[in-house]
């Protein structure tokens, strides 16, 4: 990653950085979660809605962040789990203030990608663009997909992309820009590295 421009930043804007956000989101998530078992109509309150957004109901830019997924009880502890982990990685990796201005990037472009639009966006591209990231960081850790088979981030990072990529190729134009927009943040950090990177592999092809 190419941060000259995020360490610039932090010289005069380190101050806005959120310490221990990792654990901030994961325990609003959960939060999150307990209320919508009891009073699913809560999370409509979180959700990124553009006609929301435009009645002045600000805090939707954020809180989207935090909407849990419908899933069984399982799953959402295995959801949260995973948040932690890709988070703190990145944290420990970046410091608060990269991390901040990540989550930040991916928020913001996604709510401007919901009032283009007209349609609610949700929290997947933003979380996809944190797995991405980690992948980057770490591309050869393993994990235990299904708890048993060991993959490498590399591997799983490109499986999504694919799938991303087949996303982007059959959706319409509003849910390409929804999808740009939340991985936003992973393409002006990293975007600069993988352009990098294809520029040496078609050197050593003689390209």
């Amino acid at each position: 990653m190419d941060g000259a421009w995020v360490d610039r930043l932090e010289r005069r804007l380190g101050f806005l950085a959120v310490p221990g956000l990792p654990g901030l989101l994961t325990a609003m998530t959960a939060a999150a979660a307990l209320f919508a078992f009891s009073k699913p109509e809560f999370v409509s309150a979180l959700a990124l809605d553009p006609d929301a957004l435009k009645q002045g109901q600000v805090w939707r830019v954020l809180t989207f962040l935090i909407v849990p997924p419908r899933s069984s009880l399982l799953w959402m502890m295995l959801w949260l789990a995973m948040i932690f982990a890709v988070l703190s990685a990145l944290e420990s990796a970046w410091g608060d203030f990269k991390l901040t201005v990540f989550i930040l990037i991916g928020a913001l472009m996604s709510t401007a990608a919901a009032l283009l639009t007209g349609a609610s966006g949700d929290n997947g591209p933003v979380h996809l663009a944190n797995f991405l990231a980690f992948a980057r960081l770490a591309p050869d850790r393993e994990v235990l997909v299904m708890f048993v088979i060991p993959v490498k981030l590399r591997v799983l990072a490109a499986v999504a992309a694919g799938l991303t990529a087949l996303h982007l190729l059959g959706g319409d134009n509003g849910s390409r820009v929804r999808l740009l927009a939340g991985l936003s943040a992973y393409l002006i950090y990293f975007g600069p590295g993988h352009w990098q990177d294809l520029k040496h592999a078609w050197r050593r092809r003689g390209l």
